[in-house]
Formats: structure tokens, C-alpha cells, sequence
């Protein structure tokens, strides 16, 4: 009988013995050995020792060892999927859609690792490279499951289906490629399916958004980047992208106001610095170069306290500032201007006029995560209909001592109020 070596016991082992071997071999890597587990298994199947039957029982296993691999880990992991990608198991699967979870985390720490590498003025290896649209051109995307498209739960909150994740990330592939123009069909019949179950979902409508500006159809990519602000406004990168998303000719004064509200959207500093650019940028082709260099200067302060390299673009602009530029803070021409952003987001939607009727003082609370915070005054307020709303008056500029019975004009989008005024 054909035999063959076992790593474990230095003897002689027979096929029978090899697949045994295998399928116990799951508990451990699911129990957290499988990258030594992996270890044992993989030369049998490369040198064609492992049967067909312990093709399954290897698959979970090499899913495993990929799970508990590090995420710098990138050439490793490619070569686990490349073997999975051999076997014969059943698709569609749950083991084959699991295995897709993984491609998709490998894809974004590999591009999170080649941009802290860039940031630093280093280049990764190409071997350290991993295509997404490669390796779903392998997996087949008609093997997606109805649980890929299921979104999910985690201590109470949402968590992105696996079609979500894929979309985002294989859509940043395409873009930063330059492949966006002419995405597979595959790809784009995954996508259009998307727009209709996550209709909710602001980054669906960003990815889609870049899709139609990649491919010339600029209008249209603005359009639903407007939807994917009114979505969510609190994501800065939404504001930056709809500013880039302009018509060339567009009011500079719009432009300015879009990124400023990129700025002034929840999220760290040290994520905004490209906003800041662009920020440079607008005022240096709005010809304000004092406003320019001001922006300048915090993107060369954010960068070398994080030990970055400056974008070449920083030198550039500085270059074409005049040599007794002196710099001065913006902040009273963003609060000038910061009210375009709203008109032009909001003007779309129609005016209800509403009743102030119920007021709920500023209050101090405790979110979620245990931290305390001072909560804002809020109204309730009515339409004729008696739809209720509610609103926190200070952030549309409006005195929350007002009484009861004070008349407002309101633009409301997913029962969110986005804008308000005094009515007339």
C-alpha cells in the first residue's frame, strides 16, 4: 500500500492514516493551532498525497490558519487562498463564503500596510500585493449565498453584510487601478442588486457614486453623493468626496463650504489631512493665498508630528504661493460661507412648515461607551398633520429659549431633520 510521512510520529503513514490525520486536524485549528496544523497538511497536498474526500476537512482548515494569521501576515495568506483555490469542494458554500471573508480582510490590511509604507517613503514588495478583483474572478461571484447579502448583529449594533464589504473594497481596487471605467459585469450585476437592499447605506451610494465619476458620468456620481451626505452626515469623507465630485466651474465659495464641512464632521484630525489639502487647494484657486498657506501649514504640522512624508502636492502649491505670503486663519470666512453647503445639499427637498411644541432642557447623559457628555436642548415640533419631529435648535442657529407655538420651516430626509429656519 502507498504510504507517506508522518510529520508528527516520524513513521510511515497510509493514505487512511493521512485523511484521518486531516479530519481530526479540524478541531485543532478550530481550537487555535491551525496555523501548525496547516503547517503539517499543506505539503501532502502539494505533492498529491491528500484525496479528494480530505479536500473539505483542509478547506476549513486553511480557513482557520488564514483567520488566525496576523495582519501583517500578506504573502502567507495569499498562498493559503491560492491553495484553497485548488481544491475541490462544493461551491456554493458556506466554507467557500467564509473564505471570501478572508480575501476581503487580506485586500484591506495589505492596502492599509502599502499606505503606512507610502506615509513613511517606503514601497512594499509586489509580493506583498493582493487583488480582490482577481481573486473573485476566481471564486465566482455567482456563488454568493443569500447569508453573504444578510446583514448581521454584534453586542446590539449593525454589522455590514459580507456583499457590503466586498463592494466597498473591490470598488477601491477599481478606483485606485484605474479600472473603474469598465468594471466587470459581474461585478456590476453584485452592485446595481446592492443599491436595492442597502438603499440605507451611504457608503453603497459613495462606491456607486465613483463608479459614474471614474467612467465620465460626473452628474450622475454627484447626484448620489448628495444622497449619501443627506444619508450621513456626519461622515467627513462624504463631504470631501461630493466637493471633488463638482463641476469644474463651480462656485469656489461652494467648494470652500463643503470641505470646511468635511473639517468640521465628528472624526480625528489625523484622518483629515487630505481634506486639508484640497482645503489649500480651493483657496489657492479662489486667489486667497493667506487663507492657502494657513491650510498648508496645518497639513505640514499633522504630517511631521505623525513622522509622514509631505505629498508632493504641498511643495508644488507652496511654490506657487507669493514669497511674502503671510498666513491667516479662515475661520470667519468659513463661518461665512459654511451655509452654501446647506443650501445646495437641502434645496432639493421641499419646505414643512412646523409648530414648536414640547422642549426638553440641555442635560448632562452618558453614551454608550460610558463617557460623559452634555446633551443639547431639543424641541419636538408638528406639522398640520400632526407628524411629529424633533431638532436641536442651536445646531440650525436658532435660539432654543424660544416659546412654544414658534413657527419653523424644515426640510426633513429619512425623518431627519436636516435644516430649519424661523418662518416668516
Amino acid at each position: 500500500m502507498h504510504r507517506v510521512y508522518n510529520p508528527y510520529t516520524a513513521l510511515p503513514m497510509n493514505p487512511e492514516e493521512l485523511t484521518r490525520l486531516v479530519s481530526d486536524g479540524v478541531d485543532r485549528a478550530k481550537a487555535g493551532d491551525a496555523l501548525a496544523v496547516y503547517a503539517v497538511v499543506a505539503p501532502y497536498h502539494d505533492n498529491g498525497a491528500l484525496s479528494p474526500k480530505s479536500h473539505y476537512p483542509f478547506g476549513w482548515i486553511i480557513y482557520y490558519a488564514i483567520h488566525q494569521s496576523a495582519a501583517t501576515e500578506i504573502t502567507g495568506r495569499k498562498r493559503m487562498l491560492a491553495r484553497y483555490m485548488q481544491l475541490q469542494v462544493q461551491r456554493p458554500h458556506k466554507l467557500h463564503s467564509m473564505i471570501l471573508t478572508q480575501a476581503i480582510r487580506l485586500y484591506k490590511e495589505s492596502r492599509e500596510a502599502a499606505m503606512a509604507a507610502r506615509l513613511n517613503g517606503k514601497q512594499l514588495p509586489a509580493e506583498c500585493d493582493f487583488s480582490l478583483i482577481r481573486f473573485t474572478a476566481l471564486w465566482g461571484l455567482h456563488n454568493l449565498r443569500p447569508g453573504d447579502w444578510r446583514r448581521k448583529e454584534h453586542e446590539g449594533r449593525p454589522v455590514s453584510s459580507t456583499v457590503e464589504k466586498l463592494i466597498t473594497h473591490y470598488c477601491d481596487e477599481l478606483h485606485h487601478t484605474s479600472a473603474s471605467a469598465d468594471p466587470p459585469a459581474d461585478f456590476m450585476a453584485v452592485m446595481e442588486r446592492g443599491m436595492q437592499e442597502y438603499a440605507d447605506s451611504c457608503n453603497i451610494l459613495a462606491q456607486r457614486a465613483a463608479l459614474h465619476i471614474d467612467a465620465g458620468r460626473r452628474e450622475e456620481g454627484e447626484r448620489l453623493l448628495q444622497q449619501a451626505v443627506l444619508t450621513a452626515p456626519g461622515k467627513f469623507f462624504l463631504w470631501s468626496r461630493l466637493a471633488g465630485a463638482l463641476a469644474d466651474d463651480a462656485s469656489p465659495r461652494l467648494r470652500i463650504a463643503l470641505l470646511y464641512m468635511a473639517l468640521s464632521a465628528p472624526g480625528q484630525d489625523i484622518y483629515k489631512g487630505r481634506v486639508r489639502m484640497a482645503m489649500a487647494e480651493a483657496w489657492h484657486n479662489a486667489g486667497m493665498a493667506t487663507h492657502s498657506l494657513w491650510e498648508l501649514n496645518a497639513v505640514k504640522r499633522l504630517y511631521e508630528a505623525n513622522g509622514w512624508h509631505l505629498p508632493r502636492r504641498h511643495a508644488e502649491l507652496s511654490r506657487q504661493l507669493p514669497p511674502d505670503t503671510v498666513a491667516a486663519d479662515p475661520a470667519a470666512m468659513y463661518r461665512r460661507v459654511e451655509h452654501y453647503a446647506s443650501d445646495y445639499l437641502y434645496q432639493s427637498l421641499p419646505e414643512i412648515r412646523v409648530t414648536k411644541n414640547y422642549h426638553k432642557e440641555s442635560r448632562e447623559e452618558t453614551d454608550r461607551y460610558g463617557r460623559r457628555r452634555v446633551a443639547p436642548a431639543a424641541w419636538r415640533v408638528a406639522d398640520s398633520r400632526g407628524t411629529y419631529y424633533w431638532l436641536t435648535p442651536e445646531q440650525h442657529g436658532i435660539d432654543a429659549s424660544l416659546p412654544h407655538g414658534t413657527g419653523l420651516d424644515i426640510r426633513v430626509h429619512n425623518r431627519k431633520v436636516v435644516s430649519a429656519r424661523l418662518a416668516e
